[in-house]
């Protein structure tokens, strides 16, 4: 059978009732940074603090998951042998991986990992992360990206410094860092200190929206093509990996 057949065959098929997969995803970001993820299950934590936990691929059932990745406009492929894997890990995106394979051929993608919850949901694998974002308090010149990407104005209530003499600008983890937030730009914003002051509750996820004020809004449509445009990023990154023939 030549590759094309296999591909299509492989290509949101309907999975073997009688064996066991894992949800693994695989994408290349707009940043060319390589994202691979499972769905996945807490089974402890990696540090005293608490701050890092331990998660472990989940099991899952593989009608269910293949539904919903076609519900939401997205595609799968199954993989049921060590030829379908080979396939997968050239093409990448969503895969139903069974059991068997996964253990044998991707094992570092099923056993337990470190993690930290990101803002925008789900875990990032912490050598992911630069060791700057455990520190409680953001170095000189990450406070200064943040000002300076917030226009020197506090994100609440919109004063400057350079307006009324009295603003006193601080930066602030929307997710606190005693509940494991992160020091990232992602997970900062700048306020002044009569809105950082009265904050209550403390912990306010609609701050997020007021640093990324242009996201675009999240809908199927750019939920599917954020997937695709994953997906064709990593296959073009992976031919230029491969060998190339005299």
């Amino acid at each position: 059978m030549i590759l094309e057949e296999r591909i299509a065959e492989l290509y949101n098929g309907q999975p073997n009732p009688e064996s066991e997969y894992y949800a693994i995803t695989i994408l290349v970001d707009s940043d060319g940074n390589l994202n691979s993820s499972c769905y996945s299950h807490w089974v402890g934590y990696a540090d005293l603090d608490r701050r890092i936990e331990l998660r472990e691929a989940s099991l899952i059932r593989a009608d269910i998951m293949a539904s919903w990745w076609l519900k939401i406009g997205q595609g799968y492929i199954v993989v049921n042998s060590l030829e379908d894997i080979t396939i997968f890990l050239l093409l990448g995106g969503n895969g139903l991986v069974e059991k068997g394979v996964a253990k044998s051929a991707i094992p570092e993608m099923i056993e337990p990992s470190p993690v930290v919850k990101s803002n925008a949901g789900g875990f990032v694998h912490v050598e992911s992360l630069p060791k700057s974002a455990f520190n409680r308090a953001p170095t000189p010149k990450l406070r200064m990206q943040i000002i300076q990407r917030d226009d020197f104005r506090c994100r609440i209530c919109g004063r400057r410094p350079a307006d009324y003499v009295d603003v006193e600008l601080h930066i602030h983890h929307i997710r606190p860092w005693g509940i494991g937030g992160l020091t990232q730009d992602e997970n900062l914003i700048t306020l002044c200190h009569t809105c950082h002051k009265g904050l209550d509750p403390h912990y306010n996820p609609s701050l997020f929206d007021l640093i990324s004020p242009n996201q675009r809004a999240f809908n199927a449509e750019n939920f599917a093509n954020d997937y695709w445009e994953g997906v064709q990023r990593y296959q073009k990154t992976m031919l230029k990996t491969l060998p190339v023939g005299d």
